[in-house]
């Protein structure tokens, strides 16, 4: 009879402790499926409501606020031109981005508008998707240390995405190492500005030519290079108004690079861009003269060497305040040079902020916090790789 009371008293053990299993298991499913986590983004520009857009359609956010210093005009009439290559439209059109619904122009797989006509575009689909997560926008609020005290007294777990570019303060306040380390990508550039006061600012597509040599033997420099020997590579690009023109060239030891490198002579780079435009212009642009180069040309006087600066620390947890911290876009990574494309690098940044989202949301241990962290350093890594790698190639050179 005690062996058999031991048998149902070890039974009953068993099925309680299953029973509890069961229940814990149940318990946190539900639990992990209606937690929320609250999401504030610093800068509103193309990456920051971005941000608020891929936070917007997770359900794992119950709120979303925007800090941005502009005002909402002066930001949708931002008249520079971002260009977005195929691998960024159709991650932004499975976020419901439609490009047919934004004033711009295509040319191949390349999209091309100006950036003040993407943010407005956005900023629409925020207020429209309100009523299902709250998203406030504060324009004309500078973050500082008083709006981080705001922050910390949030309750529940938070996200702050600084997305306020490389010169932006919120990372320096909320506590990220704002140190940046410096990458060769491999190549020599120059680059220059015109604004032609007389036109609109109407989208345009990019001009790309290769394998242009020049002849600097006024200059004190060497004459053309040979047949066969690699050139530089322009691109024209920018909306009809604000004109840039980009030259790259490999690294490598040829006499044009170097003298192009070392002499310091204003009117020789000032010449070598104005007849990089006159002849390769759209037919439809008026051409530049030399008077309206000398007195409104902006210009690199020599090739430089083209560097990806990334900052040591994009991502980080702060456990006292349960607050997680991520830097995007230019606040984590930017070129000193201008390619036209310069938005995509950030555009392949926030392809996993989705799941980087879910797993914060989620972790409740050290375990689980850190193998959030660690899943977006390790992925922002490989894109800091792959662009030293491949950027410019990919962006100038082909």
């Amino acid at each position: 009879m005690d062996e058999f009371e031991t048998q149902v008293s070890l039974f009953i053990t068993i099925a309680i402790l299953a029973a509890f299993a069961g229940s814990k298991a149940i318990y946190d499913r539900y639990r992990k499926s209606f937690t929320k986590i609250k999401v504030v983004v610093v800068g509103a520009g193309p990456i920051g409501l971005t941000s608020a857009i891929i936070a917007l359609r997770s359900t794992k956010v119950s709120k979303i606020t925007i800090f941005e210093e502009k005002e909402r005009n002066e930001l949708i009439y931002t008249s520079y031109q971002i260009s977005f290559d195929d691998q960024s439209i159709q991650f932004l059109k499975s976020l419901g981005v439609d490009f047919d619904n934004i004033e711009g122009c295509w040319k191949g797989n390349y999209f091309q508008t100006n950036a003040g006509v993407y943010m407005q575009y956005i900023l629409e689909k925020l207020k429209l998707s309100s009523n299902k997560t709250a998203c406030d926008i504060h324009f004309k609020t500078r973050f500082c240390r008083e709006t981080l005290k705001d922050i910390e007294s949030i309750q529940g777990r938070c996200l702050v995405i600084t997305s306020d570019g490389r010169n932006g303060q919120a990372q320096r306040i909320l506590g990220l190492n704002d140190f940046s380390e410096q990458y060769s990508c491999g190549a020599f550039g120059t680059v220059a500005a015109v604004e032609r006061a007389d036109l609109r600012e109407i989208p345009t597509p990019e001009i790309r030519v290769h394998n242009l040599n020049f002849d600097l033997s006024a200059y004190g420099g060497s004459a053309p290079e040979a047949n066969g020997t690699p050139g530089f590579s322009l691109k024209i690009f920018g909306n009809s108004k604000h004109r840039f023109i980009s030259l790259a060239i490999a690294k490598c030891d040829l006499p044009v690079v170097k003298a192009l490198r070392t002499i310091l002579d204003r009117a020789m780079m000032r010449n070598i861009f104005l007849k990089c435009f006159n002849t390769y212009k759209l037919s439809s642009e008026p051409l530049l003269s030399e008077s309206y180069a000398l007195n409104h040309m902006k210009y690199s006087p020599r090739l430089f060497e083209i560097k990806l600066s990334q900052r040591s620390e994009t991502v980080a947890y702060f456990d006292d305040c349960d607050m997680f911290v991520l830097a995007e876009g230019e606040a984590a990574a930017f070129l000193n040079f201008h390619t036209g494309l310069d938005i995509n690098p950030a555009i392949r940044g926030l392809t996993s902020l989705g799941r980087f989202i879910e797993m914060i949301t989620v972790a409740d241990t050290e375990h689980a916090v850190s193998n959030a962290l660690m899943y977006k350093m390790k992925h922002s890594e490989q894109l800091f790789r792959d662009f030293v790698k491949n950027g410019i190639r990919e962006y100038m050179l082909t």
